[in-house]
């Protein structure tokens, strides 16, 4: 079930649950590919305190590898929650000011082989109840549609295709200092891509060996903690257009004791889509996460009866 207003976010970790399938190839949607990649490896806020200069750096390619390989386990606890998705999209003129922006609420939930997006607010108005009937036919259909795949053993639109282990494969990576961050000891390091040659294949192996920046990842707990970036290069997307500048960051807390959950991500993007050139900020922010029950919709209507705890 896929909102056709929910344009620019959260696409790559489950194989863009949340956007419309004919946006996945616009400039748009591979910016909604680019926001999210970073799902199951998004941060807690720095602070200002720091691990003693001096320390020795962990191996850098083992640590990597542990990283990616974690991802793994991420990506099943992922497949067990919902959660509230709240995003305000800013529209941005020449100079970076706000022209106009709006904000839309989202309830995300897992079935046995996607996730299902639910359009329930526009700019805190909620929207009305013939849409989310219809919203729910649709997420209904794309389920008895999975169903009816898995039963001929054929191929199904992706859950969690995590694009992180991808993104470790294609940088190099070079730590830079130790830094505390809400109590956990982190290695910055800076990545940029492997190759200087302009990246090839599908949409997700140009986004995947495209970017650089930094990350800070801590050893104990095997995870990114947090991390900017930015593209290197304009992608080009043919006739639909191309997005030429793409950079942010992202945030997320540890709940239920085993998990990495995002709760805020934000970044900017500019590009031409057809004949129309666009600037765009984006806001998310998530929450209310709960363990899945086995009914979708009652899921849905009830995202909140328990929230989870940050620890």
């Amino acid at each position: 079930m896929l909102g056709a207003d929910k344009v620019f976010m959260l696409a790559m970790m489950r194989g863009d649950f949340s956007r419309p399938v004919a946006l996945q190839g616009t400039p748009r949607g591979a910016i909604a590919l680019l926001a999210g990649i970073l799902f199951a490896v998004m941060l807690c806020a720095q602070t200002a305190a720091s691990s003693p200069a001096d320390a020795p750096f962990p191996d850098t390619a083992e640590l990597m590898a542990q990283v990616a390989q974690d991802q793994k386990r991420i990506e099943s606890l992922l497949s067990q929650y919902t959660f509230t998705d709240k995003t305000t999209v800013y529209a941005l003129d020449k100079k970076g000011n706000v022209h106009s922006q709006h904000t839309d609420t989202y309830y995300v939930t897992p079935t046995a082989f996607e996730f299902f997006t639910l359009h329930v607010s526009h700019d805190g108005k909620a929207v009305s109840q013939n849409n989310l009937d219809e919203q729910e036919k649709k997420i209904e259909e794309r389920m008895k549609q999975d169903e009816r795949k898995a039963q001929r053993n054929e191929s199904i639109h992706p859950r969690g295709q995590m694009l992180f282990a991808d993104i470790i494969a294609r940088s190099n990576f070079t730590p830079i200092r130790w830094e505390q961050i809400h109590g956990l000891r982190t290695v910055v390091y800076a990545f940029e891509p492997k190759s200087t040659s302009r990246p090839r294949g599908s949409l997700t192996d140009r986004i995947a060996a495209d970017l650089r920046g930094q990350m800070w990842i801590s050893p104990e707990e095997k995870e990114v903690v947090r991390i900017e970036f930015a593209s290197v290069s304009s992608l080009s997307l043919g006739l639909w257009g191309s997005v030429r500048g793409f950079q942010g960051m992202a945030q997320q807390q540890k709940l239920q004791g085993e998990l990495w959950m995002p709760i805020r991500q934000e970044y900017v993007a500019e590009g031409r889509e057809l004949l129309k050139g666009f600037r765009i900020r984006e806001v998310s922010e998530f929450s209310d996460y709960l363990k899945a029950t086995t009914d979708v919709f009652q899921q849905i209507h009830s995202p909140s009866s328990v929230q989870a705890t940050p620890q």
